[in-house]
């Protein structure tokens, strides 16, 4: 009986990674796992994400100090 409950739950297991595999995370099991709205979808990022976002407008600040300090 055991070894039938340990390859029903490897089966799950295996089952529910393929499903995200194929449909992402917003897709998968119909959507239950999706945020909600935009906001919520914007607001969760990974971190490389967030890194790249700090570094692009650490850059366009730059740009804006430097065009300020220059009097262009």
């Amino acid at each position: 009986m055991g070894r039938i409950l340990i390859i029903g739950a490897i089966v799950l297991v295996i089952w529910a990674a393929m499903e995200i595999q194929t449909h992402g995370i917003d897709g998968a099991f119909n959507g239950l796992f999706a945020p909600a709205g935009q906001a919520e979808a914007e607001a969760i990022t990974s971190t490389p994400q967030r890194a790249g976002d700090a570094v692009t407008r650490a850059h366009k600040e730059a740009e804006e100090r430097q065009k300020r300090a220059l009097g262009e």
